[in-house]
């Protein structure tokens, strides 16, 4: 049996990114231990693997391959990305990957090798995104049916993907990416690592390395263009492995981004039922403050409304979550609550001053 958890481990440049590690041994010693043994000049050139940045990162260069990353790290038998060259965050250069498989009680990585590109069909990758229609659900015939007849040269098809490119490159990646690198000879195989993983522990892993991205993105966006009702939307939605998905159904049941009531759901109630009972959960709950204290420090004027008529006033409604939300928060934003929230608005006059 094998140990992997996951560390913030500083690059050779001086950042720091989120690697696993095995067995005490973090993944890019591993890369460096083998390219020694192996006699590959590709994966040689690949060096320094600990520049690499790891592909289950929240900041790739696209949200549409975040999301398809994500998909196959909940599925059962894939093989997976691990790192990417972090001058082009989208599959096109070096890609590591390991070859998953999930049983009941274990998580195997079999095996390790890297993406060969060269066989490779752009063309036809682009015909594998909205325009696969062997794909299509009931819900896509009826949303996307007016484009199944459509080619790559369709003015109409490049209008909906410039308008649509998240959804395009994930199904393109689903349709296209996925079986070329579950395609035997497409993929060169470096080890065969046969680790085995108790289960909770590597969804414990998993559930932490997506905090950690979450937490660094979050943490970035001080360089950031303002936070409007979208992208808003898209970084709760992040927060979760069920996220995706409770964003997708409320925009089938609203045809819009609803986000007084959709922040009800990804954020307001599992940050007070973690407040209420599971306050050992600190790096969780400190996460979904994060967020929050983002909404108000860089969104726009709705993004800042939900905060200050949805969030804030749903929590200081128990005294007990009220008080414990506190503990979580920044000075600043603490005196805005106090010098600002609570003095302006009506709804919160009874409602204590937080400490």
């Amino acid at each position: 049996m094998n140990y992997i958890d996951v560390e913030d481990i500083e690059t050779i440049y001086g950042y720091k990114e989120n690697y696993w590690v095995i067995d005490g041994k973090a993944l890019p010693d591993y890369l460096s231990e083998w390219a020694l043994e192996a006699k590959d000049d590709n994966l040689k050139s690949m060096e320094p693997f600990h520049d690499l940045c790891p592909a289950w990162s929240m900041e790739l260069d696209f949200r549409g391959d975040i999301r398809w990353v994500w998909k196959l790290i909940e599925m059962d038998l894939v093989v997976l990305p691990l790192l990417l060259c972090p001058e082009d965050l989208d599959f096109t250069c070096i890609v590591i990957e390991v070859e998953v498989e999930k049983r009941k009680d274990y998580i195997y990585w079999n095996r390790v090798g890297y993406v060969l590109h060269k066989n490779e069909d752009f063309e036809e990758e682009k015909k594998n995104g909205i325009l696969n229609t062997s794909t299509y659900s009931d819900a896509d015939w009826e949303k996307y049916g007016y484009l199944a007849f459509e080619n790559i040269y369709s003015s109409l098809w490049q209008e909906w993907i410039s308008e649509n490119w998240e959804e395009e490159l994930y199904r393109r990646r689903m349709n296209y990416t996925l079986p070329y690198y579950q395609t035997e000879g497409n993929i060169c195989w470096i080890k065969d690592t046969n680790w085995i993983f108790d289960r909770i522990e590597y969804e414990q892993m998993v559930s932490k390395f997506r905090e950690l991205e979450n937490m660094k993105k979050l943490q970035s966006y001080s360089e950031r263009a303002v936070l409007d009702v979208k992208a808003c939307a898209y970084m709760l939605a992040d927060l979760t492995a069920e996220g995706s998905q409770i964003l997708e159904e409320h925009e089938k049941d609203f045809n819009e981004i609803l986000l007084h009531v959709l922040s009800g759901d990804l954020i307001i109630s599992p940050l007070m039922n973690l407040l209420q009972y599971q306050t050992d959960r600190k790096a969780t709950i400190r996460l979904y403050c994060k967020a929050i204290e983002v909404m108000w420090k860089y969104g726009d004027d709705i993004v800042k409304n939900v905060v200050d008529v949805t969030i804030l006033e749903r929590l200081s409604d128990e005294e007990i979550i009220w008080e414990r939300f506190g503990l979580f928060i920044s000075k600043e934003f603490k005196n805005y609550i106090n010098e600002e929230v609570l003095k302006f608005n009506l709804m919160m006059g009874e409602v204590k001053l937080l400490f």
